[in-house]
């Protein structure tokens, strides 16, 4: 098909009505709107205010993920589970719920969780300070009124205690060992204060580590020793720990507040988005202008809405003019059949406005493709059977929606081929299968060659069209339709030898390609130029052997399906388990095959589509539609 036309819309409007008629559009879907050249057209601009809605969104989103769900679900219960659905009517009546309250009662519990968990490691901080000076039983008390004598607790490397105990042999000094551990050793140190000097010049020629217990005296009661305060921190974590599990229980008794939470977080999402497409208006002291497109099909439905909205409002709605081309969305239009085809051409980039949309020509040729890469029919019917469930149980909406549809005919695909030229799960069904690459691959590779020489030949003749409709009339026909007439020529007349007719055909593509391929006035610059091009055919070749991947694809899926059935049988002939293991290994092993089959057959299908098709004729770049619309991340909004 082609790319649907659009029209230029215009609407003048009373600046009091100007959110809410965006708001309406919202609920349409079917109006994108552009910024205005506000100076230009000396206009006034609103730059949206949106920081407020990004604080509360972030606000509310991290609660929602906070939350325990009402109902958990896991696993493919939770991947198959529907998004609420609420009337797009109920948006203002959401907002009245009191969110502000909840999140905020929410946040102080979360904030005073934090202090205490804050409070617990810190105490564990001192926990491991302490640890090591639990076999210091003594009073801590008892270190401290000292008036002559210095007292020091000193961590030490293991080491180096012994070259520190013979140092202090000589002084009069006391040096007993707290507790000695691998690498460090903890010693209380008591020396009279006269020997300050001499007994800390004797530290200096160590690493040394002080370790000061004074913070801990005006705690003390009585004759408390380190055991004691270990005892004692440990009875405030568990007092803490308790004040968390009941701030905890707290937290989660919000769980119901979850849904109400997701339908609002999407409220002030749409606001948001609501209050970014008005400040696109140009605005006057009482009226506001707003300017995008439409698509036409949907022109005459918008303006009966906007009709029906109010009579203060005025539309035009009218053909761009020429000089609007670059900024005109692209909307592709194919039936409905091949519209989940559609995503291969978004994952490229959609074509420019005026070119042509590949979307119909490429869908049977990935359609095959695929087929013929995976070429095993149980994998498509699980493809079918689980992407139409997921279409039927989730009812995704949009890209979602289209790309487990192209999953679908992929199964099909899959199933056909499968059943011509491979199997179903590793089991061929010998009376309808055509060719067998793996017992003879080379009619499997004439047939992936001739499929690829088929699409390279479609390329050619789009690339005619796309110049002849450029006005480059003579280089479409002569060059471009040269290369039509050479190669199927040239093919023929080597494989069948004759009749005459085709070398003719030949030498008159060479001629048009040789002439006209450049644009020189002087002959021998354009017969030369000619030639050159003439070399041009090796392109044609190179990308008609690219299809050879179609063969090698093909064959690995259906070699490791087979390796897996011999596999299964080896597991089956073992006593009692055999049948267990061998369920697991066919199981396990096609859904293994399953998954890198589709994927390379995906991926490699794609590039032949990229590369060797889009290569000669497709222009992409072109703007994608995007109306302004209700977001739906946690919840649907319905009309």
């Amino acid at each position: 098909m082609a790319i649907a036309p659009v029209k230029r819309m215009e609407v003048l409007l009373p600046r009091t009505e100007l959110e809410g008629f965006v708001s309406y559009l919202q609920e349409l879907e079917i109006a994108q709107l552009d910024p205005l050249p506000y100076e230009e057209l000396e206009l006034a601009s609103s730059p949206a205010e949106l920081t407020e809605y990004e604080r509360w969104l972030g606000r509310i989103n991290h609660l929602i993920q906070s939350l325990p769900e009402t109902e958990p679900r896991k696993g493919l219960e939770k991947l198959l589970t529907p998004k609420p659905k609420y009337s797009a009517s109920l948006r203002r009546v959401l907002l009245d719920y009191s969110y502000q309250k909840v999140v905020e009662d929410y946040e102080a519990l979360e904030s005073k969780r934090a202090q205490l968990s804050q409070n617990i490691k810190q105490i564990e901080k001192e926990e491991e300070f302490l640890k090591p000076l639990l076999l210091l039983d003594v009073p801590l008390l008892s270190l401290t009124g000292f008036n002559r004598c210095q007292l020091r607790i000193i961590e030490v490397k293991r080491e180096d205690l012994e070259t520190l105990k013979e140092q202090l042999t000589d002084q009069p000094a006391v040096l007993s060992v707290i507790e000695a551990k691998k690498n460090l050793a903890y010693i209380l140190v008591i020396y009279h204060q006269s020997l300050k000097e001499e007994v800390e010049a004797i530290f200096s020629g160590f690493k040394l580590t002080y370790i000061s217990l004074e913070p801990y005296f005006s705690r003390l009661r009585g004759d408390e020793k380190v055991s004691d305060l270990l005892v004692e921190l440990d009875q405030q974590k568990s007092g803490l720990r308790e004040e968390i599990n009941e701030l905890e229980k707290q937290m989660a008794s919000f769980a119901v507040h979850r849904p109400s939470l997701m339908a609002v977080y999407d409220v002030l999402l749409n606001e948001k988005q609501k209050l970014a497409a008005a400040s696109l208006a140009g605005l006057t002291e009482k009226t506001a202008w707003l300017a995008g497109w439409v698509p036409a099909a949907r022109a005459d439905y918008l303006a009966g809405k906007i009709n029906q909205y109010s009579q203060d409002i005025y539309l035009e709605l009218r053909e761009p003019k020429p000089e609007e081309k670059d900024e005109m969305p692209v909307i592709l239009d194919n039936p409905p059949l091949l519209k989940p085809f559609e995503v291969i051409t978004d994952l490229y980039g959609l074509p420019q406005p005026g070119t042509i949309d590949p979307t119909i020509y490429l869908a049977p040729f990935f359609f095959v493709f695929v087929g013929l890469c995976l070429s095993e029919g149980g994998y498509g019917l699980v493809m079918s059977l689980l992407s139409l469930f997921y279409i039927k149980k989730v009812e995704p909406k949009g890209g979602t929606r289209q790309f487990m549809l192209l999953l679908f005919y992929l199964g099909i695909s899959n199933m056909i081929f499968g059943t011509l030229f491979g199997g179903w799960f590793g089991f061929p069904i010998k009376p309808l299968v055509l060719i067998d690459p793996i017992a003879d691959p080379i009619p499997y590779l004439i047939l992936s060659l001739a499929l690829g020489f088929i699409q390279v030949m479609l390329s050619t003749f789009l690339s005619l069209v796309r110049d002849f409709k450029k006005g480059n009339k003579v280089t479409a026909i002569a060059v471009k339709g040269g290369w039509l007439l050479l190669l199927p020529s040239l093919l023929f007349y080597f494989l069948l030898k004759q009749p005459p007719i085709l070398g003719i055909l030949a030498l008159i593509g060479t001629a048009g390609i040789v002439f006209f391929s450049s644009s020189s006035r002087n002959i021998f610059a354009r017969f030369f130029s000619g030639l050159y091009a003439l070399y041009g055919i090796t392109s044609y070749f190179s990308d008609t052997l690219s299809y050879s991947r179609l063969l090698a694809l093909g064959l690995s899926t259906g070699v490791i399906a087979m390796v897996v059935n011999s596999l299964v049988q080896i597991a089956w002939g073992f006593p009692v388990v055999g049948w267990i293991i061998g369920i697991l290994i066919f199981a396990g092993g096609h859904l293994f095959n399953l998954a890198i089959g589709l994927l390379g057959g995906f991926v490699h299908s794609m590039r032949l589509q990229f590369v060797e098709f889009f290569g000669r004729f497709y222009e992409a770049g072109g703007k994608p539609f995007q109306p302004v619309k209700l977001v739906n991340k946690y919840i649907e909004f319905i009309r």
